[in-house]
């Protein structure tokens, strides 16, 4: 599999237009500015996914097609926006949508390493539980985190019952762990 093949195939602002052509999906989650674009960036290996310091700039889903394999999600982060509240209810009604749908497959939670994992989070973590969703918690921003803060963030995510969980640096050594686990565990995405 080479994240490098990948090609911006459509945004969508509900499930319902969601790239017709069926494919294994993996979504990427979190709270705005925690990183998702800039993780499907360093996944791919090119500048796909529009990046931005202010909070709330991805306000689709945006689908990337992988190797002609799967699409790579990139979702709008929920909390604070730079909108305002009126995207967190826009958020939810497409995330709604998006797990109602027969489309749903793995999904990567980002989490800022620096606050952890908060009630949203938590949230996320039953419906990816309820769902029998694949799934793993990925803290960003682990180069600013110290050897203990890494081990109490993995011991946070294990007592919450998530058993997969990786570290996204900015240097992007974890870009093959990354892209690893992805490929080993699509064969368990229905």
């Amino acid at each position: 599999m080479d994240f490098r093949r990948t090609v911006f195939v459509k945004s969508a602002p509900s499930v319902r237009e969601a790239p017709g052509e069926r494919r294994k999906e993996v979504l990427l989650l979190g709270r705005s500015n925690v990183g998702k674009s800039s993780l499907l960036n360093a996944l791919t290996g090119q500048e796909l996914a529009y990046r931005s310091k202010k909070a709330g700039k991805t306000m689709f889903l945006n689908y990337f097609l992988v190797d002609g394999s799967f699409y790579l999600v990139d979702s709008p982060g929920y909390g604070y926006t730079s909108y305002g509240s009126r995207e967190d209810d826009s958020f939810s009604e497409m995330m709604e949508g998006y797990f109602e749908s027969d489309r749903k497959g793995m999904a990567l939670l980002l989490v800022d390493g620096r606050r952890g994992i908060r009630e949203e989070e938590r949230d996320l973590l039953s419906l990816f539980e309820e769902e029998k969703m694949v799934s793993a918690v990925i803290y960003t921003k682990a180069d600013t985190l110290r050897q203990q803060d890494l081990y109490r963030l993995r011991k946070e995510a294990l007592e919450l019952g998530e058993s997969d969980v990786l570290y996204s640096y900015k240097d992007r050594r974890s870009v093959p762990e990354i892209r690893g686990y992805i490929a080993r565990r699509l064969g368990d995405v229905g």
